[in-house]
């Protein structure tokens, strides 16, 4: 009988244990398992930044998420906005998938990562890409870019960095277009229609700008098929340099080199496209002698009032002993032209001392301003076989003058406007100095009086390209 009892004892006591076990283990199954949430703020190798790390683990989903802080409240709350709107948005679509859908093995992701490519200490674009999944047989990419100006705690728009209106637009969108072609791997998937549709709006295009590259970005799905995925097209930066803002180089903090090069495209390309109207009333204005410290900047600001364009004939020791006046002058748009070394008569010298002029002139011009110029006013206007042969050999022409201003003789304001009024006349070219005071001093008046006459201020190679000038010359403009 003891043993009888011992074995149910023992019997009933298994038996509890394994119901309690088994409840237990249902317990745990039905019970959802708690989120785990991590925040970590990691150093960065960029100045002004840092970058939180946040990740949770929830029972049908994780979160990771890169976020970078910067020094600036509105731009820190611009990115904490949109990506709190991208979390809500993915919790929103997971608990429709679990209450409604009831497909809880499910597991949803969000992952948000961020590149940054830094431009200079203060000015960063940050490159947000961004994969969804909630659920079917393929996630979501989309992306994001937020240029931000640290020092001054605010975005930047493309507006900002490119002109761009109604001349410029559809010439930007051609070339997004040709750079698309290039890419053979995206090329076959591009949809024409979508792709025309985006670039009409480029205050929503994603973009990022260095000193190498415009770079645009696509979402899945925006311009192409899926197969292309998310796209990214880097546009070179010297295709675009006659559609930047004025104020680019000190954006961008470009170096000396690459603004002096941007200068020589922009001036070439402004060159191509400014065809003048054979019936068009025109008068080329030159300065010769300059660039002067105390003249020059006041004759290029009266220029510019007036929307003139003007050429200006350097000598190479004053474009060595100021520069920057000289790349200022180039970077107006105005031509340059080649007026030798030290103003010597050229005729008085040998082959080899006209070329020693002549080329130190060039290669300074080139140094300092970007540009090569393509026009010699031999000093004085003297020249003989020897200049001539130079021209030719180097590819230039040579540039005289129809209308002598003597501003160098008269040193008198009334004066040189008097003659210059008095002799204009279509295709004519006008000779001044900008040495002169009195010569800023007259510009005003006439560039005011010949404009109400209709004239249009282009420069001396405009003026030969109109009349289908094409050798060496000398050419004097019209009388």
């Amino acid at each position: 009988m003891s043993w009888f009892v011992t074995v149910v004892i023992v019997f009933l006591a298994t038996l509890g244990i394994n119901k309690l076990v088994h409840a237990t283990i249902h317990k745990m199954k039905d019970k959802p398992v708690q989120s785990e949430e991590t925040e970590e703020v990691v150093s960065s190798k960029y100045p002004n930044l840092e970058l939180k790390i946040e990740t949770k683990e929830a029972d049908t989903y994780r979160i990771f998420v890169h976020k970078p802080i910067t020094e600036g409240t509105n731009i820190n709350t611009s990115i904490d906005k949109w990506i709190n709107n991208q979390r809500n948005t993915f919790l929103e679509e997971m608990e429709e998938r679990e209450t409604g859908l009831k497909e809880k093995e499910i597991q949803g992701e969000l992952n948000v990562q961020v590149e940054t490519k830094k431009i200079t200490d203060e000015l960063y674009s940050l490159v947000f890409r961004v994969y969804t999944y909630t659920g079917g047989a393929n996630g979501q990419q989309i992306m994001k870019v937020f240029n931000v100006d640290i020092g001054r705690d605010k975005s930047l728009k493309l507006s900002n960095v490119i002109e761009i209106d109604e001349e410029s637009l559809p010439e930007i969108q051609e070339l997004v277009k040709e750079e698309l072609q290039k890419k053979e791997e995206v090329k076959p998937f591009i949809f024409d229609d979508l792709l025309d549709e985006t670039l009409k709006q480029p205050a929503k295009w994603k973009w990022s700008l260095d000193r190498k590259a415009l770079t645009l970005y696509f979402d899945e799905y925006e311009i192409a098929a899926g197969a292309a995925g998310t796209i990214e097209l880097e546009i070179p930066i010297e295709k675009l340099y006659v559609y930047l803002n004025d104020d680019i180089d000190s954006i961008l903090k470009m170096p000396k080199e690459q603004q002096k090069e941007k200068e020589k495209i922009i001036q070439k390309e402004h060159e191509k496209r400014e065809e003048l109207d054979p019936d068009g009333k025109y008068i080329a204005l030159t300065f010769d002698d300059g660039p002067s410290e105390k003249v020059t900047p006041g004759v290029l600001k009266t220029l510019e009032k007036y929307d003139a364009k003007a050429t200006f004939f350097m000598l190479g020791s004053q474009a060595d002993h100021y520069p920057e006046l000289a790349y200022e002058v180039a970077s107006a748009g105005h031509e340059i032209g080649n007026h030798s070394r030290g103003h010597p008569v050229l005729p008085n010298l040998n082959k080899e001392g006209i070329k020693d002029e002549l080329d130190y002139t060039h290669e300074k011009l080139k140094e300092v301003t970007g540009v090569s110029p393509g026009l010699i006013r031999p000093p004085y206007g003297a020249f003989n076989s020897d200049v001539v042969e130079y021209a030719i050999d180097h590819n230039t022409q040579i540039a005289m003058w129809s209308i002598d201003s003597l501003d160098w003789k008269s040193r008198d304001a009334k004066s040189i406007e008097k003659i210059v009024l008095n002799e204009a006349t279509p295709n004519a070219i006008v000779l001044m100095h900008d040495i002169h005071s009195s010569t800023a001093d007259a510009l005003p008046k006439i560039l005011k009086k010949l404009k109400e006459e209709g004239y249009e201020f282009v420069t001396v190679s405009q003026l030969l390209k109109l009349k289908e000038e094409n050798d060496v010359g000398p050419y004097y403009g019209e009388v």
